[in-house]
């Protein structure tokens, strides 16, 4: 799209990246070097700035637009509103040289200071800017209507197809508009658009040497597009198109519903209309009876005739060419280049709307690289037979009821156009050329793990969060229960002292002593009654011998030690258990018969360590047998 690099003069804005001297004919100068430069706003200030009508909050966040022109620095702000309609909240006009180089240190400072002067310490706030469009593709495509994830694929493909680029040397991003039929067939719309990295950097560079980082950096036509699509005016519906005339080339935007659908450059602008009235001009004097003869005029000396009709501009001079002509006779020489410019904006428009089957475009906003001239407006909705206006945002807005708006005339309130489309960007809705999709990818890919993350830490505090509730119910009953139980002592009120629990004690220690006494008396019995249980119908215990220990003495007490048995007069021995006995039943199952006694012994609680010390098969009158010793260990008596 390289006709898109005159919307505004901030479009010149690499020349001077480029023209290390800032002047004509220096080193370094710019591939446009030469061309008239565009008409600026009337002098009748050098500064001009608006005071905001209402104090931003530092913690609320904001956008700040910037557009550095030829002669001016544009700044504008906006935030949300109440109803999260955005809001203009202050706007700047800085006149700068026009020979000031836009990388040199003085131009750096003006910016960094004007920034911050216009900023005012904001927190939050996105800061975006206006770069040139020389170098900028844009166009549209359909692709087949395939999966999400296949998007990013099915449009590089489609695009590296059509028209090749060089990845290293040029960013590449798409809007997928939405979906449209075509055919029969569902298909999705997409815009894509290509642009140098080089610009790009030189762009973001000026602002980094200025101390500030961008959030963004888009091209006018976007910034036109953002107007639209945060329905900054309400009267911008439907399909309509913007046309800007340039000095070399003019260009054609046609929007549908806020989207940008189709743009054209045309080779056709100001410096077309500068060489018919040149030629008209050629042999006319600057005043009638001045007998000066036949004047030569110059591109300067014609653009200042031709801008001498917007209201706007300063009226001829008697020393001007031109001087005394009237305002029909300027614009009968101009009628042929303007006739050319509409023809081809005529078959723009039936090639959108025939071609390919769009709806028909029913008004169009017209502005210029000059100051405004209505009648050329109204020209062009004529002879297109639609409705025609000035492209002028900021016609119905009101900045302070108590303050002179600063742009009281019509062509600095266009001019400021693209400034307050910049100011409405954000990522959601503006092509952002410093932030493609696969930037957007990444940070999509690292918002879901962020959210995984917040997912897996709402799991985990609300288990420790169900923990801790647990944890409070059980420590309330615990204090309920301790409570219960205060209330049981409390009729009591029994003192509690070193010498009643010492009493205690005893008390308790005696009894122990008392129930050890019944259960050593009581342990032959206990065992013959254990081996009664478990010894089966097919097993006869001939012997039981069952050594207890710890024999008492006739003073009821134990010995302490094996030392102190004889002393006693009687020995101690270890706690075991002898059996001797037959199995009787058929020959082979004897030994299963004993081994199921065995395991049964073994699952007692009072016999461990089951030992079978002999087997014997015997027959006793014709009946099989089978005569076994076993020894055990006693526990727990």
């Amino acid at each position: 799209m390289a006709p898109l690099n005159e919307i505004t003069s901030t479009e010149k804005l690499l020349d001077f990246i480029r023209n290390k001297s800032g002047s004509a004919g220096a080193e370094g100068g710019s591939a446009e070097e030469g061309l008239p430069a565009p008409v600026l706003p009337s002098p009748r200030k050098k500064i001009a700035r608006l005071i905001p009508f209402r104090k931003v909050s530092p913690f609320k966040a904001a956008t700040v637009g910037v557009c550095i022109g030829h002669d001016y620095l544009w700044l504008a702000k906006t935030t949300k509103g109440a109803n999260g309609a955005p809001v203009l909240v202050d706007k700047r006009q800085v006149a700068i040289p026009r020979t000031l180089n836009r990388t040199s240190p003085e131009f750096i400072n003006i910016l960094r200071t004007e920034l911050a002067s216009f900023c005012q310490r904001q927190k939050k706030q996105q800061l975006w800017a206006i770069m040139s469009a020389a170098g900028v593709e844009v166009r549209h495509i359909r692709i087949p209507k395939v999966p999400r994830k296949q998007i990013e694929n099915a449009v590089y493909w489609t695009v590296k197809k059509e028209t090749p680029f060089d990845e290293r040397e040029t960013i590449f991003d798409f809007e997928v508009l939405g979906e449209v039929v075509e055919q029969g067939i569902a298909k999705y719309a997409v815009m894509y658009y290509t642009a140098p990295k080089r610009i790009i950097e030189e762009t973001k560079k000026i602002f980094t040497n200025a101390g500030w980082s961008l959030t963004g950096v888009s091209i006018p036509p976007f910034a036109l597009q953002n107007i639209f699509r945060t329905e900054w005016n309400t009267e911008y519906g439907g399909t309509f198109a913007s046309l800007f005339i340039g000095n070399d080339f003019s260009r054609i935007d046609i929007f549908a519903q806020g989207n940008l659908v189709m743009t054209r450059g045309i080779k056709a602008g100001i410096n077309s209309m500068l060489e018919s009235l040149i030629e008209g001009l050629q042999g006319k004097t600057p005043a009638a009876g001045s007998g000066e003869g036949d004047l030569h005029i110059d591109i300067e000396q014609a653009k200042k005739v031709l801008f001498s009709l917007s209201p706007d501009s300063p009226p001829l001079e008697k020393q001007d060419p031109g001087y005394g002509l009237t305002e029909e006779e300027i614009w009968q020489m101009i009628l042929p280049a303007f006739e050319r410019l509409v023809r081809q904006a005529d078959r723009t428009f039936e090639h959108f709307s025939v071609n390919l089957g769009n709806e028909k475009v029913d008004k169009i906003y017209v502005s210029a690289a000059m100051n405004v001239y209505p009648r050329i407006a109204r020209y062009v909705g004529e002879q297109l037979n639609m409705e025609s206006d000035v492209f002028d945002p900021l016609e119905q807005q009101v900045c302070s009821p108590y303050e002179e708006t600063d742009f009281p005339c019509v062509s600095e309130r266009v001019a400021f156009a693209p400034t307050l489309g910049i100011a409405l960007s954000d990522n959601t809705h503006t092509p952002n050329l410093d932030f493609t999709y696969k930037d957007k990818e990444s940070v999509s890919a690292l918002q879901r793990i962020n959210m995984s993350l917040v997912v897996v830490f709402l799991v985990c505090l609300t288990l420790c969060t169900g923990v801790f509730v647990y944890q409070l119910q059980a420590m309330e009953q615990k204090r309920k229960t301790i409570a219960q139980l205060e209330k049981q002592l409390s009729p009591s009120k029994a003192p509690i002292s070193r010498d009643l629990i010492m009493q205690t004690l005893s008390a308790v220690q005696q009894d122990m002593a008392s129930a050890k006494i019944y259960s050593r008396r009581y342990q032959g019995l206990a065992v013959l009654s254990e081996l009664s249980n478990l010894t089966p119908p097919d097993i006869r215990l001939i012997n039981v011998k069952a050594t207890i220990g710890d024999i008492l003495d006739k003073s009821g007490e134990a010995p302490a030690t094996k030392a102190e048995a004889p002393a006693r007069g009687r020995e101690v021995s270890g706690k075991e258990v002898g059996l001797e006995g037959f199995v009787v039943g058929e020959r082979k199952i004897l030994n299963n018969s004993l081994a199921d006694y065995v395991i049964k012994l073994d699952n007692s609680p009072l016999f461990q360590q089951i030992k079978v010390q002999k087997i014997n098969e015997e027959t006793f009158r014709k009946t099989a047998l089978l005569r076994f010793v076993i020894t055990m260990r006693l526990e727990g008596l």
